[in-house]
């Protein structure tokens, strides 16, 4: 209990501060709560012309919140919190019904203090939700190589599904883990066994697929557009813009909305190194060497590591799932975003605990201690390189943490003469390797984070890294970047004006959608996001959009001068823009341009 109370603690503490965290899934929420097709298609806008571009499963789950308890930041933020707490539980358990108490203390805590884990369980991406279904698909794999029966299988498919239709591919990381465990260590024939693992698959096919096959199945003109995809198509935006793009790269982005050079330096930062380098590596890294040389660890002590068939396969997924993540995270396209990494923190909780458990049952082996201690080391040394490598820490600390784990290292490597010195030495060597992860999660609740890619931790001295390109932006330094990643600020004029406005569908379209997510929150009108995400979906056209203004369905037309300016002169944005200004008359309000296009 003193576990999760912690951990909501953690999660709890200060959680308004975020505001509406992601425009983009707030305003989706906002309009699940307005319009019942909206909510089931995760429009964007409860005009319903577009669709945020991940599956709507994560936004239903908010969207219910916020039915109980009122449209606020907290309210829709609860349940992430939840989930989070709800997945270190079941890491926890996990680890504890075949492994020490140590071990899966150990576990759940390193789950639960990596920093990305801690902002996305306080944001609303739909990452929480993920991670939590698939952790619990691994326990009822477990259960069904415990008991012998076909049925916790079963429903492990299912909610693999639901992973899947919470964030698609990235919902998939563990399947080849927990498939591969269960065909090696399931108790049934063979027979029995195959017929269990395709029933499974079935139900993960259809639980995932079932959403996604109705939307495609519904006519264009009686449904939002997929947003995301470039033929209006979920299968589309599954196989294409949320999978092969995003592992191998994805659409070209023009030269002019490139990332200015100085946070660029190289083409693709893909390979081995790349979760520990200053993008990411205050995200889930903390830990993560020790996690790859813990898992050698595993594999050299297999032999000797208990013969239990659950054990076996808990070691198993744990492994695999984790290798996974890392090959994919490490070698994926550039279309990754830092918060990815949450994606490593589940497997490598439950590594680090089996391996901490493999080292405490054999500590009277010499070789198993210096196997451990090397382990630790590697997490020390990761530790003090992010530490040092950061600009707002004190200077004495990547050193002190080095120092005091090193120590505590020194003693346990020889067993200690007295079982309260091995005990406190333990717990040193613990708090050693768990400080810079800790103290990142709390600086994370302090700080206000929103926009589309929030990043943990402090300023990093590398004036390459995201974090200052994140700075730039948020400093509008780089107007059309700012108004992608985080939406332009709306003036109040132009707030009152859509809040006032009656007769139409849409209050407002604009681009890109943070900026329109922006205008429909504040204003609690619905905004027409043109473009989609970052403005190039081809939703709508300009045939659909003049049909609309001619019909009275769209109020204004809110300039974004800074967004045009990077925009492709045969863009549907570019055509939409030229086709107004030729159309209507422009009028400022604040220091925004608008276009009442119910005047003509």
């Amino acid at each position: 209990m003193a576990l999760l109370a912690t951990n909501a603690v953690l999660y709890v503490w200060n959680l308004g501060i975020n505001g509406w965290a992601n425009f983009f899934y707030s305003a989706a929420v906002q309009s699940g709560t307005m319009d019942a097709k909206a909510f089931f298609f995760g429009s964007s806008d409860w005009g319903n012309s577009i669709t945020v571009d991940k599956p709507p499963l994560s936004l239903w789950v908010m969207g219910i919140s916020v039915k109980l308890f009122g449209f606020n930041p907290v309210a829709m933020l609860a349940p992430q919190v939840l989930m989070g707490v709800g997945t270190t539980l079941l890491i926890y358990m996990l680890l504890r019904r075949y492994t020490s108490a140590a071990a899966a203390l150990f576990g759940a805590v390193v789950f639960f203090t990596t920093p990305i884990v801690t902002l996305m369980s306080r944001y609303n991406n739909p990452d929480p939700l993920m991670l939590l279904l698939m952790v619990a698909a691994a326990w009822f794999v477990l259960r069904s190589i415990e008991t012998g029966h076909g049925g916790p299988f079963v429903v492990a498919g299912a909610l693999l599904g639901l992973a899947f239709m919470t964030k698609q591919m990235q919902g998939m990381l563990s399947v080849p883990a927990l498939g591969l465990s269960y065909l090696v260590y399931s108790p049934i024939s063979w027979p029995r066994r195959l017929r269990t693992a395709a029933s499974s698959a079935l139900v993960l096919i259809i639980t995932g697929g079932l959403w996604m096959t109705i939307v495609d199945l519904i006519p264009e003109n009686a449904r939002p557009y997929v947003g995301g995809s470039a033929s209006n198509s979920v299968l589309e935006l599954t196989l294409a813009y949320n999978g092969v793009e995003r592992i191998v790269g994805g659409r070209l982005v023009p030269a002019v909305m490139q990332v200015p050079g100085q946070f660029r330096p190289v083409d693709s930062d893909a390979g081995i190194f790349r979760l520990f380098n200053a993008n990411y590596n205050q995200e889930a890294s903390w830990l993560l060497l020790g996690g790859l040389l813990a898992l050698i660890l595993l594999v050299v002590r297999w032999k000797a590591s208990p013969k239990s068939p659950p054990f076996r396969a808990l070691v198993l997924i744990s492994g695999v799932w984790f290798l996974t993540a890392f090959l994919l995270l490490s070698f994926m396209g550039n279309q990754i975003h830092t918060y990815y990494t949450a994606a490593i923190a589940p497997p490598l909780a439950l590594v680090l605990g089996v391996a901490l458990h493999s080292v405490l049952i054999a500590r009277s082996s010499v070789v198993v201690r210096l196997g451990g201690a090397i382990c630790a080391l590697a997490a020390l040394l990761t530790t003090w390189l992010v530490l040092a490598g950061t600009s707002e820490w004190p200077t004495w600390l990547p050193n002190t943490v080095l120092t005091t784990g090193i120590i505590a290292i020194s003693a346990l490597i020889i067993r200690p003469p007295s079982r309260r010195i091995e005990i406190f030495a333990a717990v040193t060597l613990v708090g050693a390797v768990l400080s810079g992860p800790a103290m990142t999660s709390v600086h994370n609740v302090t700080l206000e984070f929103n926009g589309s890619n929030p990043l943990s931790g402090v300023m990093s001295k590398n004036p390459a890294s995201i974090s200052h390109l994140l700075e730039s932006l948020r400093k509008n330094e780089i107007a059309w970047g700012h108004d992608i990643a985080y939406g332009r600020v709306p003036d109040l004029e132009v707030i009152d004006v859509l809040a006032r406005t009656r007769g139409c569908t849409w209050s407002a379209a604009t681009y890109a959608s943070q900026t329109a997510a922006r205008l429909q929150l504040e204003s609690g009108r619905p905004v027409m996001p043109l473009g989609g995400f970052a403005g190039s979906d081809p939703s709508p056209t300009l045939e659909e959009f003049i049909n609309e203004v001619e019909a009275g369905n769209i109020c204004y037309m809110v300039q974004q001068e800074a967004f045009l300016g990077v925009q492709a002169t045969e863009s549907a944005s570019t055509a939409i823009s030229a086709w107004v200004e030729s159309n209507f008359q422009s009028e400022k309000l604040g220091d925004t341009t608008v276009y009442r296009l119910t005047d003509r």
